[in-house]
């Protein structure tokens, strides 16, 4: 947990040191989604990992730079899965990545999409401020 209050400060003092517009940039796997983005970069590919995961409660808790396969091989190995289908564009697709672009599968008029099963987040809004 101190890894992330640390790196929640670094983001946030890199954004209120920036003029004008950020690119902010994960593994880059839905690039080609979106227009060319100008702004200063914001890399923030260090941000990953599963932080907890219990399984009997049916939650997993995990930075936004986890990649899917990570967050998807955990889930296997208790017989668990994702309830969307987070389409994967290569090997560095990321749940940030998936829950920003808004990627929720062939399922979502069944089970949902992707947003509706986040149970909450901690993130750096453009003022450089840390929201729980």
């Amino acid at each position: 947990m101190r890894e992330d209050v640390d790196l929640a400060k670094d983001l946030a003092e890199q954004v209120r040191a920036a003029r004008g517009p950020l690119a902010i940039v994960g593994s880059g796997s839905k690039r080609f989604y979106s227009g060319t983005v100008h702004g200063t970069m914001l890399d923030v590919t260090g941000h990953r990992g599963i932080v907890e995961y219990e399984p009997t409660e049916l939650v997993i808790t995990a930075r936004a730079g986890t990649s899917l396969k990570d967050i998807e091989r955990a889930l296997a190995e208790k017989g668990q899965m994702l309830a969307f289908e987070p389409p994967h564009f290569g090997d560095g697709a990321t749940l940030g990545g998936t829950i920003a672009c808004g990627f929720s599968g062939p399922r979502r008029p069944f089970a949902g999409s992707a947003r509706d099963f986040v149970l909450g987040t901690r993130i750096v809004n453009g003022k450089g401020e840390v929201l729980c």
